[in-house]
């Protein structure tokens, strides 16, 4: 419950700044728009009925890229050293400190079935829908703590941000896989929670009954969520002692 209260404290804190709202907003409506104009241009308007499944993960994943800078951003605020030497392990207060990013970027999925209810794409919901986004978002949260833990080795996280969004989505397969890269896409897109993730949600989100292999998707993505929160650990982990060690993330 108190890592539950300090994730509500640090997304209302991160819903209060207009950067990270904007950032949604656009990513998601973008999005959305890229695909209805997309789908009148080739005469199937119905290929659209999914945009809103689509925006949403993009939108989500796109705020959840900020993951990123966010220790950096601390640090810099000089409020890093007090998240981190306290009585708590520094794992249980920074987890809803990069945790706010997806928790905020959720709100992208009711962004995107508004826009898409008024442009009347007719969007598709179904209870399945419920367990397949908390395992895309377990799984963005599960990449945000692996890659914040491992760009606050770097002055320059912030810098790199917007390189995380477009890799991801690409190899995510949330718009398919180009054939040209399937040689290699398609190995490593099993090494990302949000792969098997992106397909539940699509798969949930489509017209009639899920696939049956819907749960064993919902499970994989489970299995390397968890892998991935073991490989923040051990990243964190290492970023503490070089912060004692040597002092090199000026954390102190």
């Amino acid at each position: 419950m108190r890592v539950l209260r300090m994730l509500a404290f640090h997304t209302r804190l991160f819903a209060g700044n207009s950067y990270f709202v904007q950032l949604m907003i656009t990513s998601t409506v973008t999005i959305l728009l890229m695909q209805y104009v997309a789908s009148f241009a080739s005469h199937s308007p119905s290929s659209a009925s999914s945009a809103w499944l689509r925006a949403g993960l993009v939108g989500t994943w796109t705020v959840c890229t900020v993951a990123a800078g966010l220790i950096g951003f601390q640090r810099f605020q000089g409020t890093l050293v007090h998240l981190v030497f306290t009585p708590t392990r520094a794992g249980s207060t920074l987890l809803p400190l990069v945790g706010s990013a997806s928790a905020f970027g959720l709100f992208a999925f009711p962004l995107a079935g508004l826009l898409a209810w008024i442009l009347r794409l007719h969007p598709q919901v179904s209870w399945q829908l419920v367990p397949a986004v908390f395992v895309f978002w377990l799984a963005c949260l599960s990449i945000s703590c692996a890659v914040a833990a491992l760009f606050v080795l770097t002055p320059y996280a912030m810098t790199y941000e917007g390189l995380l969004v477009a890799p991801l989505i690409l190899v995510s397969g949330i718009f398919g896989i180009p054939a040209s890269i399937e040689h290699w896409a398609v190995p490593v897109s099993f090494l990302l929670p949000t792969s098997s993730a992106v397909r539940a949600v699509l798969d949930a989100g489509s017209t009639g009954t899920p696939e049956p292999s819907f749960w064993g998707t919902i499970v994989l993505s489970v299995a390397v969520s968890l892998a991935w929160f073991t490989l923040s650990t051990v990243l964190l982990k290492r970023a503490l002692v070089k912060a004692h060690r040597d002092a090199s993330l000026e954390v102190m």
